[in-house]
């Protein structure tokens, strides 16, 4: 085989290993070892969002029809670690397209019933432009919800007839029980 057609394919493969790990939200470990560091434990990382083994959550509800500057929904995302190892999770950016500017809040609330549909409940994470959004790592604990609070509003300096649409892109990492 030529050596080039080697590397192609090497680079393939790891352009290959490289979608499925971006892709692939849970984990799995099977092993215990101890060694100088800590103990390495058995354990499940799972992320979900909406409903339990959902990866991939369509906010439906996240939408503004017809609206103008100023006006806002607001929506719960249940983040659900359906594991047995506590998980941290992130909001790493929002991906707006479209001629609509957009704003963001982020919060934590403590029940979906609790992010109603206005006012600015719960704690916090991110308030500012959409296309700029991140949050700092959150802790769930194995086998427990949090719920977030997501509000959108169309920036005061929107003009009419624009829209714009956005993908929200959470990473999520299992933590160390030392």
């Amino acid at each position: 085989m030529k050596p080039q057609i080697k590397w192609a394919l090497a680079a393939a493969a790891v352009l290959l290993v490289g979608f499925f790990s971006l892709q692939q939200t849970g984990a799995l470990w099977r092993s215990e070892a101890t060694a100088p560091g800590g103990t390495v434990t058995a354990g499940t990382l799972e992320i979900s969002a909406g409903q339990s083994g959902v990866k991939s959550f369509n906010l439906d509800g996240l939408t503004l029809t017809n609206a103008d500057a100023g006006q806002s929904v607001q929506k719960p995302l249940p983040v659900i670690n359906s594991g047995n190892v506590t998980m941290r999770y992130k909001l790493n950016s929002v991906d707006v397209n479209g001629s609509t500017p957009l704003m963001l809040r982020v919060a934590t609330v403590n029940t979906q019933a609790e992010c109603t549909a206005t006012g600015t409940p719960g704690t916090e994470l991110y308030n500012g432009a959409a296309n700029t959004a991140f949050t700092a790592p959150q802790n769930v604990s194995a086998g427990t919800t949090e719920v977030l609070c997501l509000k959108v509003t169309i920036a005061s300096n929107a003009q009419t007839s624009q829209s714009s649409n956005a993908t929200f892109t959470f990473g999520a990492e299992s933590v160390s029980n030392s």
